[in-house]
């Protein structure tokens, strides 16, 4: 009698702690809608798709997220607005279309939630991506030059060829050019940007404005 006591009381409790970390979650949280105002005209977020979707999808390949997080943490549990990382913190519904959610857990690099917003220059996220030291001294990210090929350059020079100088620079005649993985990947960067205003979070915006 005392064991079947024992273990109805472990399978009660097992039930217990999977009712309050998955049932009660998703009942919260797994319904979440975009927020639409001014009668449907202005809708968030948004489903990406395109370019963006595509680029999601090298950022995942990439392993990005091992080394950079997107969740912008409030003013009281760290200094990620100060920063101007973000104009407010990150909520749930802000990942309603995201698959998988890439919050990450180490910041060996810095938040990218609003990356878009921060740095809107394609060439920028390019140079950084061939070799992210030469735009940020210090970096400790790794180079991606297997993101770009070197071509001879045909009639005119392209648009999106790199700008290198000194031993970086291609031979004469050639160019630096970014991959179709590579555009896809800094349409996703400049895709992101996670401050629009949030009837959740709005008292957030009003504490702390973007400096």
């Amino acid at each position: 009698m005392k064991s079947i006591s024992l273990i109805s009381g472990i399978f009660g409790a097992f039930a217990l702690a999977w009712f309050g970390t998955t049932i009660i979650p998703q009942t919260q949280l797994g319904n979440l809608q975009p927020q639409v105002e001014d009668e449907g005209a202005d809708v968030y977020p948004i489903n990406i798709g395109g370019v963006a979707e595509q680029g999601r999808k090298v950022y995942v390949s990439m392993g990005c997220v091992t080394c950079h997080t997107q969740a912008v943490r409030d003013a009281h549990t760290g200094s990620d607005i100060d920063r101007k990382w973000g104009t407010r913190r990150s909520v749930a519904r802000d990942y309603i279309y995201d698959r998988p959610v890439l919050l990450g857990s180490v910041r060996n690099g810095p938040d990218l939630t609003n990356v878009g917003t921060r740095m809107t220059n394609a060439s920028w996220h390019y140079k950084h991506l061939y070799n992210p030291r030469s735009v940020s001294p210090g970096s400790i990210m790794p180079p991606f030059p297997f993101l770009f090929e070197k071509r001879k350059i045909v009639g005119q020079r392209s648009d999106d060829a790199l700008n290198l100088t000194g031993d970086e620079a291609p031979p004469a005649g050639y160019e630096i050019v970014p991959t179709a993985e590579a555009k896809s990947l800094v349409g996703y960067l400049l895709s992101m940007n996670r401050t629009h205003a949030l009837n959740e979070v709005k008292e957030m915006i009003k504490e702390n404005p973007a400096k």
